[in-house]
């Protein structure tokens, strides 16, 4: 075969043996790096658990499923990973109750009634969204459509073409219909599992992700103090743990 025809014989039987999932840094973890069949911290099987960090927000520490995910994507001191760590008091608020003056939250979208870290994103590999948001957003070229799931009177519609009801949310959380695109009518993110997992004592996160590397991107975030916010360097020196 002509060396430029296999070549491109080649391209796209990867284009097209790739248009079903993506692949992201979760899928590098697979399943036991957040669920634990036999050690679990917390429901659901969660293998790690932030039971340290204080949501600036409500006073109160994060619980119920985004107590998984900061287990991971925060820093050290702070209860998490260190991995591609977040920090609520700079990033959209999580685990409240969201007021209606300023979001219009399809209530399929909340668990227990709040706004969680799994309202805008199903972290399943077979998600196939950029950063495992629910809503397509093109590779994050058109993330205002994603935003205006929640946020329409604040976005063009007429730009993107979409309005709030005919919003598609990715849900990998329905085994009966399998992972896909569903209106907000039909979504399902909670998972009937019964929270029947009690550990005894508290255990350290020290057997979080086994898997330091991800083929897509470096695992471990560890940025150098002095690249760190003032606000964020304070918090961190009151946060430290007893000598």
């Amino acid at each position: 075969m002509n060396v430029k025809l296999y070549v491109l014989a080649a391209s796209v039987a990867v284009l097209v043996g790739g248009v079903g999932y993506a692949t992201g840094p979760h899928q590098d973890l697979d399943c036991l790096g957040c669920h634990d069949p036999h050690y679990a911290k917390a429901e659901k099987l969660f293998k790690v658990k932030n039971d340290v960090l204080i949501n600036p927000r409500t006073g109160t520490k994060i619980d119920h499923t985004s107590a998984l995910c900061l287990g991971c994507h925060n820093i050290h001191q702070f209860g998490g990973g260190d991995v591609k760590p977040i920090h609520l008091h700079m990033t959209h608020p999580v685990n409240i109750v969201p007021n209606p003056k300023i979001a219009k939250v399809p209530d399929q979208l909340l668990r227990d009634g709040m706004l969680q870290c799994v309202s805008c994103h199903d972290p399943h590999p077979s998600n196939p969204n950029w950063k495992y948001l629910r809503v397509d957003s093109t590779g994050g070229a058109k993330v205002g459509q994603f935003c205006l799931a929640c946020h329409p009177a604040k976005a063009d519609t007429s730009f993107y073409g979409i309005a709030q009801a005919d919003i598609d949310f990715f849900s990998s959380m329905n085994e009966d219909k399998g992972p896909g695109n569903f209106k907000s009518s039909e979504l399902s993110i909670v998972s009937p599992t019964p929270n029947y997992v009690h550990p005894f004592g508290k255990y350290d996160n020290g057997i979080q992700p086994a898997y330091k590397t991800a083929a897509t991107q470096p695992w471990i975030w560890a940025p150098e103090p002095d690249m760190l916010p003032e606000d964020l360097k304070k918090l961190m020196q009151e946060n430290q743990p007893a000598e």
